[in-house]
């Protein structure tokens, strides 16, 4: 298997050269397409691929996915409606031609327009994650976690949920009066427990996640914990509300993300006694870009 798969975010640019399957060599910007002009995205792509030196070869075929393909990208590539089969998700892409010397494809997201769910750039990780793991619920957590549940017997994608989580956080800690003021930030195993149980509370009728958002403020102003330790409260809030609300409770969940984030969601599942397994976003979408590879050419 022998591809270069760029995988093109709102605020990032990564490429990976692959050669039998393995990534030899890899370049990443802060070149998202949010921060691009629309009209120069070809031109950063290939002045992005350059940096890959000996490893760019313009004969081989370029895999472009995530909000590249969306309606803010180079070209919009659309979105598969759920139920969407195993098959489907990584056989098909849009061609894109006269940008670069190379053959290249870009790939679609997903969509349940009856829930107007959206997905881009996570699908690829769910074909990677389906290789690997037998759950039937996926969690690819981030920004906007995206929880997906799969029909193993017929062989398809039938649910697909986004959970706001990250962004959330960063919004609340970093543009609200809730991190106004804050200095740097401690990670405490002991304060993030006492996030998740607050979620409980919610997850019980006994509060509500628009109040305890403020209440983390009251908490360090009023002396609970240290001013220090405000985020790692909150991200056990947010963390323990989304599993609380996306978990099925009797199976378990898959989680895909960064080394960080899965052992944040370990730790709330542990807690809130829920069954889950963990698996690197590196290995599943590079996983998932083979089998699209395969299918793909």
């Amino acid at each position: 298997m022998n591809y270069i798969a760029v995988d093109w975010g709102t605020s990032n640019f990564r490429a990976m050269r692959v050669k039998q399957g393995r990534v030899v060599r890899a370049v990443q910007s802060e070149k998202g397409v949010a921060r691009c002009r629309r009209g120069q995205l070809g031109a950063v792509l290939r002045e992005e691929l350059l940096r890959l030196g000996d490893e760019y070869d313009e004969h081989v075929p370029v895999i472009l996915c995530g909000m590249i393909g969306s309606n803010i990208g180079i070209v919009d590539a659309g979105y598969l409606a759920l139920p969407v089969s195993f098959h489907d998700l990584t056989a098909r892409g849009l061609p894109l031609e006269n940008v670069l010397p190379n053959p290249v494809t870009v790939r679609p997201g997903i969509c349940s327009r009856e829930e107007h769910e959206i997905c881009r750039g996570e699908e690829i990780q769910l074909a990677g994650a389906l290789s690997i793991s037998d759950a039937r619920i996926f969690a690819a957590v981030g920004t906007h976690s995206k929880w997906i549940t799969v029909d193993r017997r017929q062989q398809k994608i039938v649910g697909l949920r986004t959970l706001m989580t990250g962004e959330l956080y960063h919004l609340v800690l970093n543009h609200s009066v809730v991190g106004k003021g804050l200095g740097e930030q401690d990670f405490s195993e002991d304060i993030f427990r006492q996030g998740v149980e607050t979620a409980e509370a919610i997850d019980r009728g006994d509060s509500t996640l628009l109040s305890e958002l403020f209440r983390c403020r009251g908490r360090y102003i009023l002396g609970e914990f240290e001013a220090a330790f405000a985020a790692a409260w909150l991200s056990g809030l947010l963390v323990g509300h989304e599993v609380l609300t996306g978990h099925a409770r009797h199976e378990s969940v898959c989680f895909i993300g960064s080394a960080i984030l899965l052992e944040r969601y370990r730790r709330a599942c542990h807690l809130l006694h829920l069954p889950c397994t963990t698996l690197a976003a590196e290995e599943a979408i590079i996983t998932g870009l083979n089998e699209v590879f395969d299918d793909a050419v």
